[in-house]
């Protein structure tokens, strides 16, 4: 959902984290590629040459990639040649004579995207007002903690000053593999939240996934299996370590999950009578079958699809998942999954070779096929949601076009109270998936609003938690 928008064709352009280049400095050229589902990225190639041979450096601030080294070669055009064989990228650029643009092209994921960038003197920076700099008026530990399958989770937790103990929140990211800051596009709204939680009053624990960072995973062969409840049990591990710390009041420790993680925290919950809260930030309330259809009609409408798209968008991908759900055979799957991805490559109003649309496709079954898609696909928190004993908040925007607040907020809300529990649902007028003030609430949005989490929503969530968690 957050970084694995399912029904959706997009691109990103790296997964990695490289040292920054050190050499001479490079002719630098800025511009951006357009990303179907994402819309411009903004990119900065660098053309160094040193005595180890040439090299394209890539920046990419939305994605934290800072002049990462490409090694290059020219061809018989005279064109750049730079691959980068992990991320399956390759460049083929040409310096213009007065060299001030660089011209030609960017290969991935079976797509090409032209370049036309021009020569800059330095990088553009990203701004991003509400990134918290220090000094900080609280304490900051880290935290390291043994998960009972062997690998370490590795954590930040912010600690108000003062006597104590403190009620604490522990985060939980949405989908994909991400830090504690939940890093996304140049915005870490996890950072934001623990920094104005923890100047409020109530200490905050965040962490990097397993495989991430310092929470360190000895075969990554097995991140491939694991669903939402592997990354419960994660969770679980986080809350307790949070629940030792000294300065903590072990009967105010609960969870605050962002889409993918308003389905942990439940799930966390449910196995666990002394959590003291739960907040869902843009959390499902059904099923991913019922959930990926809406979200696909929202994603399209918001990039300006027609009509006609949208609906053969969303009846190739409900086919697609009834298949799933009578175990229909590979052969039929594959038949309904390149009749979706015509329909999606129509709707962006791209045109690929047949070989690249097979590669296209082969992703997108691989996707499909995994265990997370298909635990996700199936998997109704409502019976969870039903169980819940400790107090809920359910916050989402009017913009969010991944988990729809009107198909979700409605859900939640009559499901825990029908069955006598506690919940606060706040529907926050034009806020988009990461709470940020939107105008579409399209995913091409998210890098180019400067704001990370709007303060109305954390003001909201602020005042809740003081609430909940005043035992006096």
């Amino acid at each position: 959902m957050l970084k694995q928008c399912i029904s959706q064709m997009t691109i990103w352009l790296l997964v990695i984290s490289c040292a920054a280049f050190a050499g001479d400095d490079p002719r630098l050229y800025t511009g951006s590629i357009e990303v179907p589902g994402l819309g411009p990225l903004e990119m900065t190639l660098g053309v160094s040459e040193t005595d180890a041979g040439m090299f394209v450096l890539l920046t990419v601030p939305t994605q934290g990639a800072e002049s990462v080294p490409i090694e290059a070669t020219y061809n018989q055009d005279a064109n750049l040649v730079a691959e980068l064989a992990q991320a399956g990228l390759v460049f083929r650029v040409k310096e213009n004579d007065d060299f001030t643009m660089l011209l030609g092209e960017m290969n991935q994921g079976g797509m090409t995207f032209q370049i036309a960038f021009t020569r800059v003197d330095e990088v553009p920076e990203l701004v991003r007002p509400q990134t918290p700099k220090g000094p900080f008026p609280y304490t900051t530990t880290e935290i390291n903690a043994l998960h009972p399958d062997g690998h370490t989770l590795a954590g930040t937790l912010t600690i108000p000053k003062g006597d104590g103990p403190f009620a604490c929140a522990v985060m939980i990211t949405g989908s994909g593999m991400q830090d504690r800051d939940e890093t996304l596009m140049g915005h870490k709204p996890f950072l934001v939240i623990a920094d104005y939680l923890t100047r409020e009053g109530i200490a905050v624990l965040r962490f990097d996934d397993r495989g991430v960072g310092g929470s360190v995973v000895e075969d990554m062969d097995t991140l491939k299996n694991v669903t939402s409840v592997d990354f419960a049990t994660d969770v679980a591990v986080m809350v307790e370590a949070a629940r030792w710390q000294p300065n903590i009041d072990p009967f105010r420790v609960g969870v605050i999950g962002h889409s993918e993680g308003g389905i942990v925290g439940p799930l966390v919950a449910l196995d666990d009578e002394k959590l003291a809260f739960v907040v869902m930030l843009a959390g499902p309330g059904v099923p991913g079958y019922e959930l990926m259809p809406v979200q696909a009609a929202m994603l399209l409408e918001a990039s300006g699809a027609d009509q006609e798209i949208i609906d053969s968008v969303v009846n190739a991908s409900m086919n697609i998942y009834e298949l799933y759900e009578a175990e229909a055979n590979a052969v039929d799957i594959r038949a309904s999954m390149l009749e979706l991805v015509d329909m999606q490559l129509q709707s962006q109003e791209l045109t690929v070779t047949p070989d690249e649309f097979n590669e296209i496709t082969d992703g997108g079954l691989e996707q499909m096929d995994s265990p997370w898609f298909q635990w996700f696909l199936f998997y109704d928190p409502a019976p969870v949601l039903a169980q819940l004993t400790c107090p809920v908040l359910a916050m989402n925007g009017t913009l969010d076009t991944q988990v729809s607040s009107g198909q979700n907020l409605p859900v939640i809300e009559e499901v825990i109270t029908s069955a006598g529990g506690q919940v606060t649902v706040v529907a926050f007028d034009g806020l988009n998936h990461l709470f940020q003030r939107a105008t579409t609430g399209g995913i091409a949005e998210y890098g180019q609003i400067e704001t990370t989490f709007e303060p109305e929503a954390l003001e909201a969530m602020g005042e809740w938690l003081a609430e909940v968690t005043d035992y006096d």
